[in-house]
């Protein structure tokens, strides 16, 4: 079994909290001033579905002015150890063009300025935002912010930093920053605890579930048992939950049966975690504080606040808490 024959390897699902966020920086582009720039922090957890609202946000925008097809929004991956230099090289190589390692960061600021005007650029998305401030980053929190601020006043672009929670330092720290970038776009898991995320979770689960069975893939587990599981699992966020999904076919590719054994050895292979991802796939049916705690861990390592808002809630924060 090839990915090209399973359409959940291929297709994107549009769950209610992506289809929000997507929504809400499209939103935030299309109010902007029409002759400036502006700056979108779309920050939170890991593998909670970013790069899939930016991809959303690639693929509906329109064509740039240049020889050869290429999008007028692009994304640019920062390396571990960001520069100044290396915002003008990460931006520039987006946009399809080579940079040397002896090139200096004026030249390279030269080149992009004039290559987003040129090519009437409109947005450019910086990916792994949070390199700014990791531990080997050349540049202070003031002087990056100070770079990407240039950058949006002297050409126009607008400017999507995604990233981790973290990355709200930079734009804390610096004033004139904080003041002209939008507000934070946080891109939460969905809360167990909250009844409409509750359903949109289920709704995502439910979309996973119909495309393997387009497969022809059979899903032993009662329907409300799996979901409570994948909850568990993934914290939340449905990139999680797929990528468990994606795993069991695999595994099952012969059988087509996916039963809570296949989803066991599965969970076993992926990513270490505080709470074993496995756990959630055992006989016994987790309860409800073991899926507030499983959100409770993911906010925490993003560090975002857990909102407690139920007597569950607080229990799983109580355990969280002594886990730290």
């Amino acid at each position: 079994m090839s990915k090209a024959t399973l359409p959940l390897f291929n297709h994107r699902i549009i769950h209610d909290a992506l289809s929000t966020t997507a929504q809400t920086v499209e939103d935030l582009l299309a109010a902007k001033d029409p002759k400036a720039g502006c700056i979108i922090p779309l920050l939170g957890p890991t593998r909670v579905g970013k790069s899939a609202v930016v991809d959303r946000l690639v693929e509906r925008s329109g064509n740039a002015c240049a020889l050869f097809p290429m999008k007028e929004v692009v994304r640019a991956s920062l390396p571990a150890q960001v520069s100044g230099r290396e915002i003008y090289a990460a931006g520039l190589q987006a946009m399809g063009f080579r940079t040397r390692e002896a090139d200096k960061t004026k030249l390279l600021r030269d080149r992009l300025f004039r290559a987003i005007k040129e090519r009437e650029m409109k947005v450019i998305v910086f990916d792994e935002a949070n390199h700014f401030i990791e531990r080997g980053a050349n540049l202070s929190p003031r002087a990056a912010a100070d770079h990407l601020k240039y950058l949006v006043d002297e050409t126009g672009v607008s400017l999507i930093l995604s990233g981790l929670p973290r990355f709200q330092q930079i734009i804390d720290q610096n004033e004139q920053l904080r003041d002209r970038a939008n507000g934070t776009v946080l891109f939460k898991p969905y809360d167990w605890q909250d009844e409409d995320d509750r359903d949109g979770f289920a709704g995502a689960v439910d979309a996973a579930i119909g495309s393997l069975e387009h497969s022809g893939f059979f899903l032993v587990p009662e329907f409300d048992d799996i979901v409570r599981r994948l909850y568990g699992a993934s914290g939340g966020r449905v990139p999680m939950m797929l990528r468990l999904f994606k795993s069991c076919a695999i595994a099952a590719r012969d059988s087509k049966q996916l039963t809570l054994a296949t989803f066991v050895k599965a969970a076993s292979n992926m990513q270490q975690s505080g709470i074993p991802v496995s756990s959630f796939f055992y006989d016994e049916e987790p309860d409800e504080v073991e899926l507030h705690r499983s959100f409770a861990s993911v906010m925490s390592e993003a560090g975002l606040d857990f909102p407690i808002q139920s007597i569950a809630g607080l229990e799983a924060s109580w355990a969280e808490g002594a886990m730290i």
